[in-house]
This record gives C-alpha cells, sequence and structure tokens, in this order.
C-alpha cells in the first residue's frame, strides 16, 4: 500500500488545526485572565499610589501633631517641677518660720531693750568718751573718784539720759 503524500499533508495539517484548537482554547481563557489581570494591577498599582500618598500626608500630620504634643508635655513637664521646686521652697519656709516662731519672744524682749537702749546711748557714749578722754591715764581709785563725784551727778543734773549701771568699763568692753 502506497501513502498519498497529499493525504498525508492534509492530515498533518487537521492535526495541527486540532492541536491549534486545543491550545487555542487553552490560552484564550488565559490570555483574557492575563490581560484582566494586568489591568486589574494597573488599578491596584494606581490605588496603591493613592493610599501611600494619603499615608504620608498623614504620617506629615502625625509628625506635626507629635511635636505639638512633645511640646507641650515638655512645658507641662517644666510646669511640674517648678511647683515642685516651689512646693518644695514652701515647705522649707514653713519650717523655717515654725522654728523661728520659738524666736519671737526673745526677738519681742530684744526690739524693747533696744529700743530702751537707743534713749539711754547718747549719755553711755558722751560718759565713756569723757571717761577715756579725761581720765583714763590715773589708777583705778582715782578713776572711780572722778566718774562718782564728777561726771555722775553732772549727767543727772543736766538730765542726761544714760544706763542705769553708768559704767564705763561694761559700756566699753563686753566679757569676752
Amino acid at each position: 500500500m502506497t501513502k498519498s503524500e497529499a493525504a498525508g499533508g492534509l492530515c498533518d495539517w487537521v492535526k495541527n488545526i486540532a492541536i491549534y484548537y486545543d491550545v487555542f482554547t487553552n490560552v484564550a481563557p488565559k490570555q483574557a485572565l492575563a490581560e484582566q489581570a494586568a489591568i486589574d494591577l494597573d488599578v491596584a498599582n494606581t490605588k496603591k499610589a493613592e493610599m501611600e500618598a494619603e499615608v504620608a500626608e498623614l504620617n506629615a500630620a502625625l509628625k506635626v501633631l507629635q511635636d505639638k504634643f512633645q511640646e507641650v508635655m515638655d512645658d507641662k513637664n517644666a510646669a511640674e517641677a517648678e511647683a515642685a521646686k516651689c512646693a518644695s521652697k514652701l515647705d522649707m519656709a514653713n519650717r523655717l518660720i515654725a522654728a523661728l516662731g520659738s524666736e519671737s519672744v526673745r526677738w519681742a524682749n530684744a526690739i524693747v531693750e533696744l529700743d530702751a537702749s537707743i534713749n539711754r546711748i547718747i549719755g553711755d557714749v558722751l560718759l565713756a568718751s569723757a571717761f577715756v578722754s579725761y581720765v583714763g591715764p590715773f589708777n583705778k581709785k582715782f578713776r572711780q573718784k572722778i566718774v562718782d563725784e564728777k561726771f555722775l551727778p553732772f549727767f543727772k543734773t543736766n538730765n542726761i539720759p544714760m544706763s542705769p549701771e553708768a559704767d564705763p568699763l561694761l559700756i566699753l568692753t563686753s566679757p569676752a
């Protein structure tokens, strides 16, 4: 039996058409899906770019708000630190006032004494300066006699105010 070359070519053509049909029916839906996927990808990329722009805008707004928040928190912390410092000072001042409160009686007595001594200071200074100027070089017995018989009677007759003890050594010196 001999083969016909024309029939063989026709058979090859039919086989190739059948294969093409199988490939086309298999590939065409996949090509359509690929084209739809490309369109969907473009839409998704566009939406992604819009979202990234919106996220960048929101991040910039968030940064501004965080900066303002940090500034306000720094101010708050500084105010709290200042309040704590003032409270500490107030506490120390109250403790000092309480500690010095017991001194008020002594201070009141000292004010009364100083008020009274202001009036007598003129006579005391005059007696001490007269003592130093006029009787300093003499001995104790003679100095005492001059003070008792001359200076003190002169002060009393001229109503010069002075301390009741009227001792020039007590006026000029201290126990130390």
